[in-house]
């Protein structure tokens, strides 16, 4: 059995779910009463490994969510250290036996013991089972209701506003829009091949964000990648750059899922497909 995987946002689980899977159709003969706790921890931690995914989206998620992501992790790291135990136990104890008679009679001899350690590991399953149900129940105990913590009025982002903002109706960006593209402009600028960053700085409400999107407009077409993303003050750094591979036109490879890929593999990534390649990216409210 191959040695668990882990990642900072999904513990064990990924690894964990399909250890489960191979043991419950292994040639380990478990209780039937195990293998039935087996295929319900299997069933709760996928279950969990989907709210994780989806929690690993979230840009600002509560306290209550962080507090139960927590706990979900240290489970699922204590559940595959029980599941290892369990292998390498009964592992060690037919590796070690001879072929022949004398391995059938210490077989047989051993048959008692191995029984026994097939009891203690459904004890140690239903322990296991329980603290999932407990894991679950916590969060539906202590969990707001959303319509109780959340207004019935949507507040809408300002950032969306401007990015659907006419150009007709905006007075007075013609000029530095034109100034920001003509910087742009690889006839213009020195050394046209490195890489140029361009800052919009300035107070709240100025316009920064509809200025940017203008020359994302009248840009559009010109380069061979082009990305626009918004964040927030404490982003999600994985999504943000998800994003962007998306946008510029990146596509993973066939079966491969980019929401478990680490932040320095998405990194590398953009790096890796950008490179020789003509691109504007814009990061908006950083």
């Amino acid at each position: 059995m191959e040695a668990a995987v882990v990642s900072a946002s999904h513990g064990a689980l990924g690894s964990l779910i399909a250890k489960l899977g191979d043991l419950i159709t292994s040639e380990y003969k478990l209780l039937k009463e195990a293998k039935g706790q087996i295929m319900f921890l299997k069933a709760e931690l996928e279950s969990m490994h989907a709210f994780l995914k989806k929690m690993s989206d979230m840009e600002e998620p509560d306290e209550q969510d962080k507090c139960w992501v927590k706990e979900v992790r240290e489970l699922s790291y204590d559940i595959d250290d029980s599941i290892n135990e369990f292998l390498h136990r009964v592992e060690r104890k037919y590796s070690s036996m001879p072929r022949g008679f004398k391995g059938f009679m210490d077989r047989s001899m051993s048959l008692l013991t191995t029984m026994n350690i097939r009891h203690q590991i459904a004890k140690e399953l239903e322990g296991l089972r329980s603290r999932v149900m407990e894991v679950n129940e916590r969060r539906m105990r202590y969990k707001v209701d959303e319509t109780v913590s959340k207004p019935n009025n949507t507040v809408v982002d300002s950032r969306v506003l401007a990015l659907h903002a006419e150009s007709a109706s905006l007075v007075g960006i013609e000029e530095p829009r034109d100034q920001l593209i003509k910087l742009m402009d690889e006839e213009s600028v020195p050394a046209s091949h490195q890489l140029k960053v361009l800052s919009i700085v300035g107070f709240g409400g100025l316009g920064k964000t509809t200025l940017a999107n203008e020359i994302y407009r009248k840009q559009e077409g010109l380069f061979l990648c082009q990305a626009f993303v918004s964040v927030s003050q404490k982003p999600n750094i994985r999504k943000v750059l998800r994003t962007i591979l998306s946008q510029v036109g990146f596509k993973p490879p066939k079966n491969t899922n980019m929401e478990m890929w680490e932040e320095s593999e998405l990194i590398r990534t953009l790096q890796n497909f950008l490179l020789d390649k003509r691109y504007f990216i814009v990061i908006d409210d950083i």
